[in-house]
């Protein structure tokens, strides 16, 4: 995997949150599980691993969705795009 060139920025669909990555990540992953293709409409979702240290957000305020368990989605409150997780531990 080529690493990318650091920090990285992004936004939900509005903009109206912000994240910054300032990390490599741990591992990248195309998740399949029955979670994922229902909060993401699809197969499957992408996703990269960051450790905590290196990942912020910059801009505005996410809110938790899905299903209120162990892990914690986070969604942006105007367009709710699915932004990111922090899963248990």
């Amino acid at each position: 995997m080529t690493e990318k060139a650091l920090p990285i920025e992004g936004s939900c669909r509005c903009g109206q949150v912000r994240v910054r990555i300032e990390a490599q990540p741990l591992l990248t992953m195309a998740c399949h599980c029955t979670g994922c293709q229902k909060m993401s409409a699809g197969a499957y979702s992408l996703s990269a691993a960051i450790p905590s240290p290196g990942f912020s957000v910059i801009k505005g305020e996410p809110v938790i969705g899905g299903l209120h368990g162990a892990s914690r989605h986070y969604f942006c409150p105007h367009c709710m795009s699915w932004m990111f997780t922090r899963p248990e531990g």
